[in-house]
């Protein structure tokens, strides 16, 4: 039997100088093209594991759930969370939405910074 990725694209990030939300200074890893193959409730846990260090690991973060939908589930794009502006504000290259609506992808609602 053959396994079938269900995470795909890159999850390999290096680590970005960025200001937080509250402006304290931090080292974030942004991961834009990640996406999920299966439809379901998913979170993710943290990345730190799949690292080689010697370092010991003094917290652990896991994300809240999302829902992964179908195609024929999908209710549409929603407007892009305050802190994805907030990174494309500082140079990340990821998409935001400007505004909710249900503008195909690639629309004139999208803008890549």
């Amino acid at each position: 039997m053959c396994a079938v990725r269900n995470l795909i694209g890159s999850s390999v990030a290096t680590g970005a100088k960025l200001l937080g939300m509250d402006g304290s200074l931090g080292i974030f890893f942004v991961f834009p093209d990640l996406s999920i193959r299966k439809d379901g409730e998913y979170r993710f846990r943290e990345m730190g594991e799949l690292m080689r260090t010697s370092a010991p690991i003094k917290a652990r973060a896991f994300s809240e759930p999302f829902k992964v939908y179908s195609a024929k589930q999908f209710p549409g794009m929603i407007e892009s969370t305050q802190l994805s502006k907030h990174f494309a504000k500082q140079g990340v290259k990821i998409p935001v939405r400007k505004e909710t609506g249900k503008a195909s992808m690639g629309g004139e609602d999208d803008d890549w910074h």
